[in-house]
């Protein structure tokens, strides 16, 4: 019994990982754009900030396939939207603490900023992303090592000019979208 059990668990986490989806890629695939990105102004002496890639997206999807005891599949979308005239903008970033000293690299600095003035923070609970298998940068202060994943932000379809800022000022890189 405890190794059909076994065999039972290993199906549906092998099943899991196999039928993830990472991003929008069957309902919302013209929804997914893909940017450039280019660095400008003043370079951090404390902080390196790599962007990898940019999406821009209505909504993001995923789907998961999980085995029951029956032996029956049963597939479940995760699907999530964000509010109604935005966009989710998301960053694929590695961020390295370079220079030495105690300063951190806070959220609370970062920030998207549009042609009109705008700003734009950061998603409030960006977890969803892990939920959707995308690899997630963590959401605290960074103070030392190196950081992957993606970060979140929630920003009006109709906005243009975007720059990624952070460190003060210090680092400003333009979102060619």
């Amino acid at each position: 019994m405890i190794k059909v059990m076994m065999l039972l668990l290993l199906s549906i986490l092998f099943l899991s990982a196999s039928c993830g989806n990472s991003a929008t890629e069957d309902s919302t695939e013209d929804a997914v754009v893909t940017a450039n990105a280019t660095a400008t102004g003043s370079k951090s002496t404390m902080w390196q900030v790599e962007l990898i890639s940019v999406e821009v997206s209505d909504s993001l999807l995923t789907s998961i396939a999980a085995v029951q005891y029956s032996g029956e599949t049963i597939t479940t979308e995760n699907l999530v939207e964000p509010a109604q005239g935005n966009v989710f903008l998301l960053l694929e970033l590695s961020i390295e603490k370079t220079g030495s000293g105690r300063a951190s690299f806070t959220w609370r600095d970062a920030r998207i900023t549009d042609a009109g003035g705008g700003e734009y923070f950061r998603h409030p609970n960006d977890t969803f992303l892990a939920h959707l298998n995308i690899p997630r940068l963590k959401g605290t202060d960074i103070v030392f090592g190196l950081e992957y994943g993606f970060a979140c932000f929630e920003i009006p379809a109709s906005a243009t000019g975007l720059r990624f800022v952070a460190d003060d000022g210090n680092i400003v890189i333009e979102l060619d979208i």
